[in-house]
């Protein structure tokens, strides 16, 4: 088994996937707090109807989650293009997630 992803190179290592969360989820082009693109079980069921739909199906996954940012083979954050003028710092994280906090506890509320 390779330590390192074939795909995005990231070392298969617990101390760097911590690592690589944390920074993740400060960066500031919006991709941590991007709403992930999932299919129902309902939805399937309903429209997916031979291989080649389950294939799209899954390529659009795939898709999205390179996206996001996670590599889609081992699923840890894919830092490439990352530079340090687009991470938060760790007060400036907090802050914001206490804000979209807030507004996601009004939307629940109905206001």
């Amino acid at each position: 088994m390779s330590e390192v992803c074939s795909y995005c190179g990231v070392p298969k290592k617990k101390e760097v996937t911590e690592s690589l969360w944390d920074i993740y989820y400060r960066i500031r082009d919006g991709r941590s707090t991007y709403e992930p693109l999932v299919f129902t079980s309902d939805w399937m069921q309903e429209n997916i109807m031979d291989e080649e739909d389950e294939n799209a199906m899954m390529y659009a996954m795939e898709k999205d989650m390179v996206n996001i940012g996670p590599c889609p083979v081992i699923s840890k954050p894919n830092l490439s293009g990352v530079t340090d003028d687009m991470i938060m710092s760790e007060d400036e994280a907090r802050e914001i997630q206490e804000m979209w906090a807030m507004e996601a506890s009004e939307r629940r509320m109905g206001a």
